[in-house]
């Protein structure tokens, strides 16, 4: 073997495990991210009621949420659906000052499910429920029919663990606002379905 082809395959063998390297890291690193998401869900129960975790207003010194708003209100619930489905629900009441919402007056929330590698799966916000309350029932990938309630919509997880996460604007500075979106985020309901 030449010095040139010893060298090319050292080169090769580099470039291989580089690339495997890159590749691991990839698929890893959403999951330890999510991983630490979940464990530090569950790990605050001074903020949790009926399951979900309703952490403080944001303000300068909170990094529990990527970059928090201190216009938005939080709710987050971790799952685990591989003995059995999730249902999660939310009955969002009615606050003044937003107009042209298909659902009337409603102030925006939305609630998000994540996958247990961070991807996002599922969204639900005011507009698209059109002042209908939330009704989930989140199931396992692969599971076969699912005895759901009849308002309940089924949502297939790629994964078994995920964090449902609602937001819901705090659409004004008076203390009616902050008790309307209080009300909103207070309705998340997460319970073995």
């Amino acid at each position: 073997m030449t010095a040139l082809q010893r060298w090319l395959l050292r080169a090769a063998v580099v470039l291989a495990i580089a690339a495997l390297t890159h590749l691991l890291v990839l698929w890893a690193l959403p999951r330890l991210v999510m991983q630490r998401v979940l464990d530090g869900v569950q790990a605050d129960p001074g903020h949790f009621r009926s399951g979900v975790m309703l952490p403080p207003r944001a303000d300068a010194t909170q990094r529990r949420i990527v970059l928090p708003s201190p216009d938005l209100l939080y709710a987050l619930c971790r799952f685990d659906v591989s003995d059995k489905p999730l249902r999660v629900r939310a009955a969002p009441g009615r606050s003044e000052g937003r107009e042209g919402s298909a659902g009337g007056n409603l102030g925006y929330w939305s609630v998000a499910l994540y996958a247990a590698n961070t991807d996002n799966f599922y969204v639900l916000n005011d507009r698209q429920a059109a002042g209908r309350p939330l009704d989930l029932v989140i199931v396992p990938p692969g599971s076969g029919a699912v005895n759901a309630a009849p308002t309940a919509a089924v949502v297939r997880a790629p994964s078994a663990r995920g964090l449902v996460l609602m937001r819901v604007l705090v659409a004004g500075s008076d203390a009616a606002a902050l008790e309307a979106a209080e009300a909103t985020r207070r309705s998340l309901r997460c319970e073995a379905g």
